[in-house]
């Protein structure tokens, strides 16, 4: 495997044992699921099948899709979240902006000798903390990860700069309407490095100014391609985390009687631009004036 750091050190080789099936391993004590959450059911399946419910799972899926699945084949589950810029460019070639920093916790805050193990472990190449709800921080990234639909479904490597404004306000807005649903369900923030507080997000949406629109370009060219992009229109692959990301608010939306019209309509139309092949961003201009008429009825 490759791996290389996007401003600094030079792309260099990193010996990685690799195996073809579980079956070559005897028995394992922790396994680490960094997999997406379109492959997570499966994944589960054959873990279980070949070691049981021995092992020790460390979840680092994006949402909580994996609350529901691994439950049903683990009964000492550990979930993670990673903050990382990340992205592949080849098979076994990987690039990453700066090392990474992860949260990990339980739902009832048990298996707390497992979890101190896995710290001690891992500590050794990523700083790590343990907390006590987890909850808390998978809703504050995911509302960051709601933003992965937008930049894959608006072209907005190639934005003009008069459009750069209305980007601005359907990504704020997009996130503030997350922000509302989350907290009415009774999450709070917690304050991951490298993201933005949620008090800024909302200050930054009430910005229109110049200074304002070149920060906010800055901001969003600065990562790798995020993982939805990959999925889509790097390595054009059918599949996405949409439903589990987006689709996830606008359930949590419902059941709530809330409304968030900015993410209603995102995640429309990424549902059915998503299934073209091969897919192609629109343009910042087309999804606006989608945005305007559904705001407006």
């Amino acid at each position: 495997m490759t791996l290389y750091q996007k401003e600094g050190n030079h792309p260099k080789p990193i010996p990685v044992n690799v195996i073809e099936d579980l079956n070559e391993l005897p028995s394992v004590d922790i396994v680490i699921l960094a997999v997406k959450n379109y492959s997570l059911e499966e994944v589960a399946e054959d873990i279980f099948s070949k070691f049981g419910d021995k092992p020790v799972i460390l979840a680092l899926q994006n949402g909580v899709e994996n609350q529901k699945v691994l439950p049903k084949y683990f009964s000492k589950v550990i979930y993670g979240v990673v903050i990382i810029s990340a992205w592949r460019d080849d098979p076994g070639v990987f690039g990453y902006m700066v090392k990474g920093y992860l949260v990990i916790g339980t739902l009832d805050d048990d298996f707390q000798s497992e979890i101190r193990e896995i710290k001690n472990i891992l500590k050794l190449g990523i700083t790590i903390k343990i907390l006590k709800n987890i909850q808390d921080a998978v809703h504050t990234k995911l509302i960051f990860n709601l933003s992965n639909a937008i930049l894959t479904l608006i072209d907005y490597k190639n934005i003009h700069t008069s459009s750069i404004p209305k980007l601005r306000k359907i990504i704020y807005n997009y996130m503030l309407e997350g922000i509302k649903i989350v907290q009415a369900k009774g999450y709070k923030e917690h304050r991951l490095p490298g993201l933005l507080p949620w008090k800024s997000i909302e200050s930054a949406a009430n910005e229109d100014n110049e200074a304002a629109n070149k920060m906010f370009i800055t901001q969003i060219h600065t990562p790798g391609p995020n993982s939805m992009e990959q999925d889509k229109i790097i390595r054009h692959k059918s599949e996405s985390e949409l439903v589990y990301l987006n689709g996830y608010i606008i359930a949590l939306t419902d059941s709530l009687g809330m409304e968030a019209p900015y993410n209603r309509i995102i995640y429309k139309l990424c549902k059915k631009n998503f299934q073209k092949k091969p897919y192609q961003p629109l343009d910042i201009e087309v999804v606006w004036k989608k945005i305007i008429e559904n705001i407006s009825t």
